[in-house]
């Protein structure tokens, strides 16, 4: 693992940089590429962050898109790959045009399933976001904070520390925050926004997730299933599913929460989990080769949902009866 020393030797040695964020990326994902780039040209490299998808809808309101490329229309050759909050390379996805052309990789990220795929690898599983290592990355380059770059590291850091509220929230954590405040960012909006407001095919797909919630082991595991036909009903994309795996966490006496949702028009199916206790859901993702923290993990299977689910199901049973 790299000490933050030699990310910053990796970063003064080269030019024209990609910042790869994993697929679907929620909000530290994206808040932590976008602040990257951002901060990379102000220290006078060429920087962009190459995504195939397009920008989540709940985070459409973030400033400075304009780093944001598809992979084919990269304006410059790489000279490097920065991944940002990729927990293992099969997470990148498919990087396109990028692929094969640099090998000279460095990688951000605060997942404790994390081995380091990079040469260069800061990995962090005590940050409670990858906006925080970028926070300590900018300070080092000596970079300060404006509105622009308060807000995205915001977004990241309030994502993964579910507004400040998980266990996971950190002295520092706070600490940034209060500083990235004093730019004067638009604190009422930006929280109205990526914590909620919600879309109408977004509210109903909630209401489906609810409405299909299952219990197992006296309660203390949670489950929703969302197949294709629902987010068809209600109009729903699949990103709309972000932090329904929390809303069944929230319930008195559950211990573990997990939500199975359909993707790839019902070929594939993905898992988010939460544990409110010592339960490592980490562990049940790595059977299935996901991957996260403790706390919080996901996975997914090329599986449709009524195939994959009694898998996905019973191997969480199972572990927690053992």
């Amino acid at each position: 693992m790299a000490a933050i020393r030699e990310l910053i030797s990796w970063i003064e040695a080269t030019d024209n940089i990609c910042v790869i964020p994993h697929v679907s990326p929620d909000g530290d994902c994206l808040g932590s590429a976008m602040a990257m780039a951002v901060i990379l040209e102000r220290i006078g490299k060429k920087a962009v962050v190459a995504m195939k998808e397009p920008v989540p809808e709940m985070y459409a309101f973030l400033p400075g898109q304009e780093v944001i490329y598809a992979p084919e229309n990269v304006p410059f050759t790489p000279e490097g790959l920065m991944f940002i909050d990729v927990a293992a390379i099969n997470r990148a996805g498919d990087r396109g045009a990028l692929s094969g052309i640099c090998d000279n990789w460095a990688l951000i990220d605060h997942h404790e399933t994390n081995a380091g795929f990079a040469p260069v690898s800061l990995i962090d599983p005590d940050a409670p976001a990858t906006g925080v290592i970028i926070s300590r990355v900018m300070d080092i380059l000596d970079i300060p904070a404006d509105k622009l770059l308060a807000t995205l590291l915001y977004v990241a850091i309030s994502t993964d520390t579910g507004n400040f509220s998980f266990a996971n929230t950190t002295e520092e954590s706070l600490l940034i925050t209060a500083k990235l405040m004093k730019t004067g960012f638009e604190l009422y909006d930006v929280n109205r926004r990526a914590f909620r407001l919600r879309t109408r095919a977004r509210a109903r797909l909630l209401g489906k997730a609810l409405d299909n919630m299952a219990f197992f082991l006296d309660g203390k595991l949670a489950v929703t299933t969302l197949t294709q036909e629902m987010f068809d009903i209600c109009g729903a994309k699949y990103e709309h599913t972000e932090g329904i795996v929390n809303v069944l966490a929230d319930i008195e006496g559950v211990e573990v929460a997990m939500t199975i949702e359909s993707r790839d028009g019902g070929k594939s199916t993905k898992s988010s989990l939460r544990s409110n206790t010592d339960f490592d859901v980490a562990k049940i993702a790595n059977g299935f080769k996901g991957g996260g923290h403790a706390a919080a993990a996901g996975m997914n299977l090329p599986l449709s949902v009524d195939t994959a689910a009694p898998k996905m199901i019973q191997a969480v049973i199972s572990a927690m009866e053992g």
